[in-house]
């Protein structure tokens, strides 16, 4: 759970957990009913919008993991007043909560779900960073993260997240909402982490496009050439085959086929070299920042 680089600006938590309500119903699936709650005299919060929109999607997927057979995740906001403690200092902050009717967990589990790599998933199922970053995200943004639950009474996670009177300086589009002048197209992704893989998919159908997936390297290449999609998106860190290999294999057939490198900051100096005429969309990313990638990466193909 090591610090993160937090960009702290005023976010609006009611229009961003509004705008992420469908790609939410999209990745949990038809058997969990998604409920917003979300109290209309909130103040905005001081955070990082991207770490913030994480958070609640690993706390959504966390959740429908532990509903198996279906069941009703709930997302509600509304205000808390601080005392001060030695954990969180005096002050007005909005508690964001994410509950799950799932199969709650007994106090062994609650103790050490925040502490990083600790998971109670099987292998490859789970790095145990999800809870432990939703954490760090809230101490460093000068907040909390609280954990409730027992078992087979579900689990609610609340993040406690300061209130500001700074005003969002540039509202964002509703990202589940389809773009207005998006033309069709059809995308392969290509990434070993599935749970990326269907978040992207996830956001990208609800942007408007056709979405083809591959868990490595020789797949990709195998459905580039069976579906011609019109753009890639290739994780650079994959074992096998890396990012720059794909890339590399794609070029040889077609020089100017559009490519998007999703990369980590650690990998970004070895990307810079290899990556002039493609898009860089740098982890994490905001869902707005996906939506601009593609654009500006389908726009030569869009307007030949």
């Amino acid at each position: 759970s090591r610090s993160q680089k937090l960009e702290m600006r005023p976010v609006a938590l009611s229009s961003l957990l509004l705008g992420m309500r469908e790609l939410l119903e999209r990745t949990l699936g038809s058997r969990v009913r998604v409920n917003l709650d979300l109290d209309a005299r909130v103040a905005n919060v001081l955070g990082d919008q991207t770490q913030i929109e994480l958070a609640i999607l690993n706390l959504a997927i966390n959740a429908r993991d532990a509903m198996p057979e279906g069941g009703e995740l709930a997302i509600g906001t509304g205000s808390y007043r601080a005392a001060g403690t030695a954990e969180l200092p005096s002050g007005d902050y909005i508690e964001l909560t994410v509950s799950d009717t799932g199969s709650g967990m007994p106090p062994e589990i609650i103790s050490r779900a925040f502490d990083p790599f600790f998971t109670t998933k099987g292998v490859g199922k789970g790095t145990g960073l999800g809870l432990s970053q939703v954490y760090a995200m809230a101490r460093q943004a000068g907040g909390l993260a609280r954990i409730q639950s027992a078992p087979g009474r579900g689990t609610a996670i609340s993040i406690l997240l300061p209130c500001t009177d700074d005003q969002v300086e540039v509202a964002d589009e509703d990202v589940a909402a389809a773009t207005a002048h998006v033309n069709a197209a059809t995308i392969l992704i290509i990434d070993d982490d599935h749970d990326v893989r269907r978040f992207l998919a996830d956001s990208l159908n609800s942007f408007g496009y056709a979405v083809l997936q591959a868990e490595d390297g020789p797949r990709g290449l195998e459905a580039l050439r069976e579906f011609s999609p019109q753009l890639a998106i290739v994780d650079y860190a994959m074992p096998g085959m890396t990012g720059a290999e794909v890339a590399r294999a794609i070029r040889d057939k077609d020089p100017d086929f559009p490519i998007i490198f999703a990369s980590g900051y650690a990998e970004t100096s070895a990307l810079e070299s290899f990556a002039e005429n493609s898009v860089l969309l740098r982890k994490p990313f905001r869902l707005q920042e996906l939506q601009d990638a593609v654009r500006q990466a389908l726009t030569p193909t869009m307007t030949a």
